[in-house]
């Protein structure tokens, strides 16, 4: 298994601080000129990838970008595409979270010391920073579909703030509105402030303790997902014992004739189309959707899921963690 010391440069090991410091502003100036290109692709404000052009059935091996924002779509903390070895070959690297869902062939994925033989319909979590391998012994192809941290982001870790007495009462109030709570003087702001987030971070120790188990693998079997009924399935999360922080995946079922969906706000997230048709309302736009396809919902986007026709329709997802940040890149440029 390879490690870092396959790809450290031992020509920088002789440098002197101010040599390394030099080389290390001229490298940063190169990608950030890079970033702010995709900084400029991202205002495309892209939302969706017709089946006839995202084409996973037919994907074959080598990589190919599905949804990203160099293809012009507004999003920062991850990207989709699909990957493929040919027969007999394997390949090891290291990234930042990864999800990757099986879609021809069968084979290996070699996830630090672990081993796991994947099919057709089988879910892998490659946690970030681990070296791994996606290993073909057979003649055909073995292609993936997979999200991804996008490259130079970082895994963002809660630090909750728990005390485990608080001698300061936060004042009562009827609710949570901003109307409310522009009552309150700024002392008792913060002390309700505090209040929940100590609540909140109660609650994401347990999350944290749950990513203890480090789960790396969800069998086709223990994910139906043309059985499933109406109603969201979580796949893979960090409350599922999933080392992951900066996406979750979960299959959504959205039943027939749901003429008003919920209208919410979330992190980044793609969509993936397994079955059936409907509506997405994302911002002002109204996308019609089928099998097959692909949509890109920025952070912050107001959208809302229909189903108006008689089939159910049902689709992967793949969503920023609640409560995390959307990641982006502010490069230090030369005038």
């Amino acid at each position: 298994m390879a490690t870092i010391q396959h790809v450290m440069r031992d020509d920088l090991k002789e440098l002197s601080p101010e040599e390394l410091y030099r080389v290390y502003m001229e490298k940063q100036v190169n990608f950030g000129m890079v970033a702010e290109a995709m900084d400029q692709r991202r205002q495309q404000n892209r939302l969706h990838v017709p089946a006839e052009e995202a084409n996973v059935a037919g994907a074959g091996p080598g990589q190919r970008i599905i949804v990203g924002p160099e293809l012009g779509f507004n999003i920062h903390n991850l990207h989709v595409f699909t990957s493929g070895r040919d027969g007999r070959s394997d390949r090891y690297h290291t990234h930042g979270d990864a999800l990757k869902y099986y879609v021809q062939g069968s084979g290996f994925e070699e996830i630090g010391d672990e081993k796991f033989e994947v099919k057709v319909g089988d879910f892998c979590h490659v946690p970030a920073n681990v070296w791994h391998g996606t290993i073909n012994p057979n003649p055909e192809p073995l292609v993936f579909l997979a999200a991804q941290q996008f490259p130079g982001t970082y895994r963002q870790v809660t630090t909750p703030f728990i005390r485990l007495e608080y001698p300061d009462k936060p004042p009562e109030v009827k609710d949570l509105s901003l109307e409310e709570l522009g009552k309150l003087d700024p002392r008792l702001l913060y002390l309700r402030y505090i209040e929940e987030q100590l609540e909140f971070g109660k609650v994401a120790l347990e999350m944290q303790r749950r990513r203890e188990q480090k789960r790396l693998f969800v069998p086709a079997s223990e994910a139906p997902l043309m059985e499933w009924g109406p109603g969201r399935h979580h796949i893979m999360s960090p409350e599922m014992g999933f080392d992951i922080y900066a996406f979750n995946l979960f299959m959504e079922h959205v039943a027939p004739r749901t003429e008003h969906g919920q209208a919410q706000t979330s992190g980044d997230a793609i969509r993936y189309y397994l079955s059936g048709r409907g509506v997405e309302i994302i911002g002002d736009q109204r996308i019609e959707v089928k099998e097959g396809d692909f949509t890109c919902i920025p952070a912050g986007s107001r959208h809302e899921t229909l189903n108006p026709y008689t089939e159910p329709m049902r689709f992967l997802c793949w969503q920023q963690i609640p409560g995390t940040y959307l990641q982006v890149h502010t490069p230090y440029l030369p005038a």
